[in-house]
C-alpha cells in the first residue's frame, strides 16, 4: 500500500492504525509507504497501535514524514515487537537526532528479522555516544546487512 504525498494527518494514522491491527478485516499488506506525509510524531503514534503488532508488514516507508525524537520510542516498540516480520524500515529525511535515533537503534539491535535500515539525513552527529549506540547496534544485530546512515 503506498500513500505517497497524499497529506496523511494524525487522523488519517490514526484510521490507519486501527486498520492494520490484527483481527481487523483488513487483507495482510507486507508494504505500507507513507513518504512525504507530515503527519510527524504525533500522527506516528497513532500509527503504531496497528503497526506495532501486524505480522504482516516486511517493508515500513516513513520517508519525510516529519517525525522527530518524540516518535522515537513508537518506532522501537515496531521493532522489537517479537513476531514482527518487518525487514527494512526507511526514515530518511526525518529529524530524530541523537536521541531519537539512538532509541530507533537501541530496537534496530534487537529486531529480529530486520536486514536493513535507513536513518540518513535524520540530524544526528557523531558524538562519542552516538558512534557508540551505532557500534553497539552492528555488534548485537547479526541479520542486519545494510545501514544507511548518510
Amino acid at each position: 500500500m503506498e500513500l505517497l504525498d497524499d497529506k496523511v494527518t494524525p487522523l488519517g494514522c490514526e484510521f490507519l492504525g486501527k486498520t492494520l491491527t490484527p483481527g481487523s478485516a483488513c487483507p495482510p499488506i507486507s508494504i505500507l509507504k507513507l513518504d512525504h506525509n507530515a503527519f510527524g510524531s504525533d500522527g506516528l503514534k497513532h500509527l503504531a497501535v496497528g503497526i506495532k503488532e501486524n505480522v504482516f508488514i516486511k517493508t515500513l516507508s516513513l520517508t519525510y514524514c516529519d517525525i522527530d525524537q518524540h516518535g522515537a520510542r513508537c518506532l522501537m516498540e515496531m521493532l522489537i515487537f517479537s513476531k514482527s516480520l518487518l525487514e527494512e524500515l526507511i526514515l530518511t529525511g526525518n529529524n530524530l537526532g541523537n536521541q531519537g535515533s539512538k532509541i530507533v537503534l537501541n530496537g534496530v539491535s534487537i529486531a529480529k528479522n530486520l536486514k536493513m535500515i535507513h536513518l540518513a539525513d535524520n540530524n544526528f552527529n557523531q558524538e562519542e555516544d552516538m558512534l557508540e549506540s551505532i557500534k553497539s547496534c552492528m555488534t548485537r544485530n547479526k541479520t542486519l546487512a545494510k545501514y544507511d546512515f548518510r
